[in-house]
């Protein structure tokens, strides 16, 4: 009978050490950044009707103040629309970003499990692994698979 081989590794941590991680994050806080700044432009056009509101209510009639009201509520429903689509872009531009870095982060594993013999790999990032030999955990072995020491 064959014996089974596992190790371990923190997969979290290898996937940050990857340099495409770091473009990848790069990329998503410019996305970030450009969203946060359209959504600001949002937010201050809403702040000067509110503001230009509440100097000219006493001054113009219910019907002025109603169509006032009304864009003040439809800008708010815009910010509130724009920032669930900023999630859902960042998300998006996320997924794709990170599964090609999955994917290789993956193949590389499997690589170094299969070099040094393992059939099963265990991903401790979560604390999941209590008790093990330090022999077991495949890191190094992974870091000097991609040239990172």
């Amino acid at each position: 009978m064959a014996q089974s081989k596992t190790g371990y590794i923190n997969f979290q941590q290898m996937i940050a050490m990857m340099p495409e991680s770091k473009l990848a994050g790069d990329s998503l806080n410019i996305l970030q950044d450009k969203l946060n700044t359209d959504g600001q432009q949002l937010v201050a056009e809403y702040t000067r009707k509110v503001t230009e509101y509440d100097s000219t209510q006493n001054k113009i009639s219910e019907t002025l103040k109603e169509v006032k009201l009304n864009e003040i509520k439809s800008l708010s429903a815009n910010i509130q629309k724009y920032k669930e689509m900023s999630e859902q872009a960042m998300s998006s531009r996320e997924q794709q970003l990170l599964a090609p870095i999955l994917d290789k982060a993956k193949k590389i594993l499997k690589a170094v499990a299969n070099e040094k013999g393992y059939t099963l790999v265990i991903d401790n990032s979560r604390d999941a692994v209590l008790v093990s030999a330090e022999a077991d955990d495949l890191m190094g072995a992974v870091k000097a698979k991609m040239g990172i020491r």
